[in-house]
């Protein structure tokens, strides 16, 4: 994608990319499903209607086939219970042909190959077959596919209709979409819930720091007091909250709205039995603001708002707004944010065109368009409830990932929670999204968050004529994963360095991910050349570290200058058990136990 752009001037008009709100929610509480001193079922809708879980003895030779709609498992009594209780599927609980677990001696040690998912006809009584299967010898133990509160599923009232937290399909109640059309953040939180000490700068109209959902997550700048003087240095006088750009003075109180709807978004207090959920549960936000009570402002108060947000410790930094022109001083303040390593993430714009906004256009932000309830991109008529007839997401070859921007519920202005729209809403998530990773691992750097938002993010979820295959113009990446994009800092990334020859060929194998690679297995092949000996070389490495690198080489005698033989061609692989594999090829020559690689 083309992301060049070229700035020939600076201009002072505003566009903010969100839609007016509509008041009102629809707070609930989930109940209890267990007791919490025994762990004793209390409801029988607590597991799954039509499923149960069995795993076998180690002697059960169970080998699962089918002939027209019956099941097999070629163990007559197991059989005949297929038969009574209507089996309908059997698989693998955890697949782990597929999924290459880490540690395959302890895979197999606990047994989680031999667990198995049977799924029944709705009318059997699960509780019966589970009875029924736990009596056969051949079967360890068998249970209910139980139900439970996942580990970081908050409690604050408003979260069942965050529909783009989570989303089961049915919320919000006058706009439900599909399932799983969301960012898989009760998923992530079980990895990471974010840390109180990343800074996400809220560039916007503001932030009600009175509201009960945002008062204990704002920012205090530690090193200044009220009293009149700039003691931390800073330029600023008195910034204990941020500032104000647009009145140039330490009140950086929402007067318009957007921003508080915003600051909910990215990190309002969660797990309180209050209101919503932020997307971090931790991080500080940062009132900066750089829009007047009409929700527009200048640029310079914009590129103010940038070197403040980074010069004060901000790692994200989040900007629902934009403009039509280009300006060299808001890039270069965009730039300098960039080079202090913020993330900064911004809004695409509501047009429903190709329009292009900044800063979303400079290629050192995040560029976020707005997807509806069902993951296709917001357009007419999807904002009207909202007072935008023809708006929709913007799109464009600078777009890098969409995020859920319709009916959004958060926290708002005056201490209320109201649902807005736009490409504004969705830019938060992101920001959120950012501040978990840093979270997680605060070594990263931006390029770095920037790209894992990116290749973890969910492609063709959307509408197919527009939602194709790898980036493209209307969704870029895909919608974000925030599961995926933190599960990818556990996971090793195998790469081949250099290979150098010599008198023997030497490669390097990188661990370029953050997790360890385990059960490696590597091999050097050469093809080509005349009685080129040996032709490949084997080998295995327990284990590689992330960050961590070695060396694999072969010795090699033959000939082969590609001139009367093929040239020889050196090929390095390598796999590990956590799935991931890398290969490289270069050509080389070979004269009598010297290789020259080209």
């Amino acid at each position: 994608m083309n992301r060049k752009i070229v700035a020939i001037g600076s201009i002072i008009l505003l566009l903010c990319f969100s839609v007016l709100p509509v008041t009102g929610h629809d707070p609930s509480s989930s109940s209890t499903l267990y007791s919490n001193d025994t762990g004793t079922l209390v409801d029988e809708s607590a597991f799954v209607s039509a499923e149960f879980l069995v795993k076998f003895t180690h002697d059960a030779a169970v080998s699962f086939s089918s002939s027209g709609n019956i099941i097999h498992s070629g163990i007559s009594s197991l059989d005949s219970l297929i038969t009574e209780f209507c089996v309908q599927n059997v698989e693998r609980t955890f697949p782990g042909e597929r999924i290459k677990p880490k540690n395959i001696c302890l895979f197999t040690a606990i047994g989680l190959d031999r667990i198995y998912t049977f799924e029944v006809c709705e009318e059997v009584d699960i509780q019966s077959a589970v009875a029924a299967f736990e009596r056969n010898p051949f079967v360890e133990y068998a249970e209910p596919n139980f139900i439970g509160q996942a580990h970081a599923i908050p409690n604050d009232p408003m979260f069942n209709v965050q529909w783009g937290l989570r989303n089961d399909g049915t919320n919000p109640p006058n706009h439900p979409g599909t399932a799983d059309a969301d960012i898989d953040a009760p998923e992530a939180w079980d990895i990471e819930t974010g840390e109180s000490s990343v800074i996400v700068a809220m560039l916007d109209t503001g932030v009600d720091w009175d509201h009960p959902d945002l008062s204990a997550r704002i920012w205090n700048n530690a090193d200044e007091t009220a009293n009149g003087i700039d003691d931390d240095g800073n330029g600023y006088i008195d910034d204990i909250r941020g500032w104000d750009f647009a009145n140039n003075d330490n009140n950086p109180m929402d007067d318009h709205g957007h921003g508080t709807v915003n600051a909910g978004i990215v990190g309002a207090s969660t797990n309180n039995g209050v209101g919503v959920a932020g997307v971090d549960w931790h991080c500080k936000l940062m009132p900066v603001k750089v829009l007047n009570q009409i929700n527009w402002g200048q640029y310079s108060w914009w590129a103010s708002g940038l070197q403040y947000a980074a010069d004060n410790g901000a790692k994200v930094i989040s900007m629902s707004m934009g403009g039509a022109n280009p300006s060299q001083t808001l890039k270069d303040a965009v730039d300098y944010a960039y080079g202090l390593n913020c993330v900064i993430v911004v809004s695409m714009g509501n047009d429903n065109s190709n329009t292009v906004y900044y800063p979303a256009a400079y290629s050192n932000v995040i560029a976020v368009g707005a997807t509806d309830t069902d993951d296709t991109r917001c357009v007419p008529p999807d904002w009207q409830p909202f007072g935008m007839q023809n708006g929709g997401s913007n799109y464009g070859n600078h777009i890098d990932v969409v995020a859920p921007g319709n009916w959004i519920n958060s926290t708002a202005w005056n201490n209320v929670y109201q649902y807005w729209a736009g490409t504004s809403m969705a830019t938060p998530f992101v920001s959120g999204l950012a501040a978990l990773l840093f979270a997680k691992e605060p070594s990263l750097t931006n390029a770095a968050v920037q790209n894992i938002i990116c290749i973890t993010a969910e492609d063709q979820v959307g509408n197919p004529a527009e939602d194709t295959v790898g980036w493209d113009k209307y969704y870029g990446f895909g919608r974000i994963n925030a599961h995926d994009a933190l599960l990818y800092l556990t996971e090793p990334q195998l790469d081949i360095g250099s290979i150098v020859g010599g008198t023997r060929i030497t490669a390097t194998l990188n661990n370029t991910g953050f997790g360890d690679a385990s059960d490696i297995q590597w091999n050097i092949t050469i093809t080509g050349g005349f009685f080129v000996l040996p032709r490949e070389t084997s080998g295995s490495i327990p284990s590689l570290p992330g960050g961590g690198s070695t060396e694999l080489s072969m010795s090699v005698f033959g000939i082969g200058l590609g001139l009367l033989f093929p040239q020889p061609l050196i090929t390095v692989s390598a796999t590990c058990a956590e799935e991931s594999s890398v290969e490289k090829s270069v050509e080389a020559t070979i004269l009598f136990g010297q290789v020259t690689i080209q």
